[in-house]
């Protein structure tokens, strides 16, 4: 469960990510380094699947992962599924949209959950969206702001109310979107907190809050536990990564 959205300024671009989990689910360790068989990525990592649903590497490759909620007609998997938070790890490990492409579909959809995935680099970005049985792909121009979001509760469910919030709050606000982006992700209604951005039901809420900014200065990842620690900042240039927090 997330909302994320991407929003173009100078030459580059910011993704914003909420998190939303259920309240008795671990805590995700803190972003750190990883050193992946090519690149050098910063993420943080859920103990309970083993990945992570949000990164950006040393190429400035972005990419993070939204569980999807829809009516699906494919089979039942007879095995344990493979935590989708395996994914994002392997698609940071390239370069490029492209090449990442190209990883994404040797991917069995049969052996993951549903999902959505986002990679963006440089003014491109691709969504990546399973339905079990096959995974299909929509390459845009990042030149306007972006939206994704996802519920447990149904993907319907939220994507009206957030997708009409967004254009408000965001779309139309030209020349201001940065400042449009983070109230968004703060936003909750009153008498609606169950399909509100920051989100808050009696089983689950928002329990984090990742910003990444990619321009031609470097990368900075910004991991904010809410409510517990301080925010943990990564800033990455390639091949050197110092970290403040």
């Amino acid at each position: 469960m997330c909302t994320v959205t991407i929003v173009p300024y100078d030459d580059g671009f910011r993704l914003a990510c909420n998190r939303d989990e259920r309240r008795d689910r671990a805590a995700a360790t803190l972003p750190n380094v990883h050193r992946l068989e090519h690149r050098i990525a910063v993420f943080p990592l859920d103990p309970v699947g083993g990945g992570t649903w949000v990164g950006v590497n040393d190429a400035g490759l972005a990419a993070v992962l939204l569980n999807r909620r829809i009516k699906s007609t494919a089979p039942t998997a007879n095995r344990p599924l493979c935590s989708r938070g395996l994914i994002i790890p392997i698609l940071l490990d390239c370069g490029s949209v492209p090449d990442a492409l190209e990883i994404a579909a040797r991917l069995d959809p049969a052996h993951f959950d549903l999902f959505r995935l986002v990679m963006v680099h440089g003014m491109v970005a691709a969504v990546l969206a399973s339905d079990g049985r096959t995974v299909s792909g929509e390459t845009l121009g990042v030149s306007r702001p972006l939206m994704l979001t996802s519920s447990s509760l149904g993907d319907d469910v939220v994507e009206g109310p957030r997708r009409r919030l967004f254009e408000r709050l965001v779309v139309k606000n030209d020349g201001a979107w940065l400042r449009a982006q983070a109230r968004f992700h703060t936003h909750q209604w009153p008498s609606r907190p169950h399909v509100s951005v920051r989100m808050e039901r009696s089983d689950a809420r928002t329990v984090s809050r990742t910003q990444i900014d990619v321009t031609s200065q470097g990368s900075e990842l910004c991991y904010d536990p809410l409510g517990s620690d301080e925010a943990t900042v990564m800033r990455m240039a390639p091949q050197r990564v110092t970290s403040t927090g």
